[in-house]
């Protein structure tokens, strides 16, 4: 009764250690997983460096006038002069601007002092509805949201670049146009630049006032310009 008891275990033991994976193929199976998890991690790490170009090389100046009236007499408010490097589309771009507003202003205590009023204009955002030269509503500030300027908003810009040539058929537009060397692109529209009326004294705005100012080229997520401006008159 003993043998055959013992006899059987042991047949039992005997079918365990047959069906048992062997230490080489383990060891097998294990270098299988990690070469596919290499494969995968690579290629996802390949596809992210496909979806970032590289940063163009670019020197940007801006000058900011607060006593500019946008008129080839008397000047424009921002102008941005394109001093060397590539060629950019505007479309590729933001540019983003910050603006803290002071505590006083012409000797008077200001409600809002200390408080930033940032503002994103954004190239991707058509001036014109498409297939028409009609505004885009989108590419315009909203005054009238709640907390408007302190709510940063992102838009485009609907006015020409240059003094108006003439017509719908001027292609100098924020959006639409190259930023090229040599140029000087003219901002008429300081509301739609900064994101608040910089005529308003509310906000403090004038001789001295300093706006920082990022130009971001958005498919390599480099920054072109990031710096302090000094407002002239």
């Amino acid at each position: 009764m003993y043998r055959e008891i013992r006899t059987k275990i042991s047949g039992y033991q005997s079918s365990l250690d047959d069906g048992g994976v062997s230490p080489v193929v383990g060891v097998m199976l294990m270098l299988v997983v990690t070469i596919i998890i290499a494969a995968v991690v690579s290629g996802f790490a390949s596809g992210l460096g496909d979806t970032v170009q590289k940063a163009p090389t670019a020197s940007y100046a801006f000058e900011i006038e607060a006593g500019g009236m946008a008129s080839a007499s008397v000047g424009y408010p921002i102008e941005l002069r394109v001093l060397a490097g590539d060629t950019i589309p505007s479309e590729d771009l933001q540019i983003i601007t910050e603006y803290t507003v002071p505590e006083k202003f012409r000797g008077k205590d200001l409600a809002d002092g200390g408080k930033v009023i940032r503002h994103i204009m954004d190239g991707s955002i058509p001036p014109f509805r498409e297939g028409t030269t009609t505004v885009n509503s989108a590419a315009r500030v909203d005054t009238g949201i709640a907390g408007y300027p302190f709510v940063p908003q992102t838009t485009g810009y609907t006015q020409t670049l240059f003094p108006n040539t003439g017509g719908f058929q001027n292609t100098q537009y924020f959006g639409i146009c190259n930023f090229e060397i040599n140029c000087v692109y003219k901002f008429s529209e300081p509301t739609q630049f900064f994101g608040f009326d910089i005529y308003d004294p509310q906000y403090g705005f004038g001789e001295g006032s300093i706006v920082h100012i990022t130009v971001v080229h958005k498919p390599s997520h480099s920054a072109i310009f990031d710096k302090d401006v000094v407002v002239k008159w």
